[in-house]
């Protein structure tokens, strides 16, 4: 009870705080760093009409308080090194760069009641304890650094493994008669999966003005996954050159295959050295214990009749 009675202290004074203290910026300079800075748009795909959550209605708006209390005071490199990083993990719960910084707060003022309560239980000087309070305080700002390089490995990884089915649905569209656009949009329709919303936010962009290959190549710096790069560079050389973007396609799904089967083949190299530790350490002392242990007792019992 007194952590949480601390917590909603910490946020209730941030936010009070954050509204006191906000700079009052120019009209036009506010709506630039709003547009900049804020949430990004609704997921590419998603219902218009769908019904806010409480995450949407209630908590983004809080992180955006707590965050806009230090945007102002980072430095430009690493607000688009965070917005970059946050594309590449797909916006998650379209968190911008505002919100990010205040889930950074929210979480290092979480963690100083928790370790204030921990170090009521141990002994320590007063230096070792401001510096035990620091650490927690600078665990509790990482701590979303590491879910968030946690997301974004898992999406790369969901988008390289379903490049390949993606991309043979694109050759059977093309050759079906369809434009790439069209092929693009019947992907859309019939997948699920960051991969399609990547897409999706391609046409998106299309169909707002900007060239196909600008388009793709985005795509390709917002992932970082190298098998999409090199489809999109695969693609757009077939535009310069004219070639047939049905055989480039076919030629960069096999491509898309190999490598998958490849993967799978060194995960599997892998698994017998993976496997070492834990049955070592873990499972053969177990079955030494199951398969020695009446063996041992036998033995210490046939000593003690003996020694008598």
């Amino acid at each position: 009870m007194p952590v949480i009675i601390s917590a909603l202290i910490f946020v209730l004074v941030c936010l009070i705080v954050s509204i006191i203290l906000r700079p009052r910026a120019a009209v036009a300079n506010k709506r630039i760093d709003e547009y900049l800075l804020s949430s990004p748009p609704q997921a590419w795909g998603a219902r218009e009409d769908a019904v806010p959550s409480f995450v949407d209605r209630v908590l983004l708006p809080a992180l955006k308080s707590l965050g806009g209390t230090i945007i102002t005071m980072t430095p430009t490199g690493v607000l688009e090194k965070t917005r970059a990083k946050l594309d590449m993990a797909g916006n998650p719960r379209n968190f911008g760069v505002v919100e990010y910084f205040g889930t950074k707060i929210l979480s290092a003022g979480m963690m100083i009641p928790l370790g204030l309560l921990g170090l009521r239980y141990v002994e320590l000087p007063a230096v070792f304890v401001w510096v035990a309070i620091g650490l927690i305080i600078g665990i509790g700002i990482w701590l979303p650094d590491i879910i968030l390089q946690r997301i974004i490995e898992s999406r790369q990884i969901s988008i390289r493994r379903s490049l390949p089915d993606v991309l043979d649905l694109l050759v059977i569209s093309v050759e079906a008669g369809l434009g790439f656009d069209g092929a693009v949009q019947k992907v859309v329709e019939k997948t699920t999966g960051p991969l399609k919303m990547e897409l999706a936010r391609v046409l998106e962009q299309v169909r707002l003005g900007q060239s196909r290959a600008e388009a793709l190549r985005e795509m390709g710096r917002r992932t970082q996954v190298p098998d999409l790069i090199s489809f999109v560079a695969a693609v757009m050389q077939a535009e310069i050159l004219g070639i047939s973007i049905a055989k480039v396609l076919r030629t960069q799904a096999n491509t898309a295959r190999e490598r998958r089967s490849q993967r799978a083949r060194e995960a599997a190299a892998k698994m017998p050295m993976k496997l070492l530790f834990p049955l070592v350490f873990f499972i053969f002392p177990s079955l030494f214990v199951v398969i020695l242990g009446p063996g041992v007792i036998r033995f210490v019992e046939l000593f003690k009749v003996l020694g008598k």
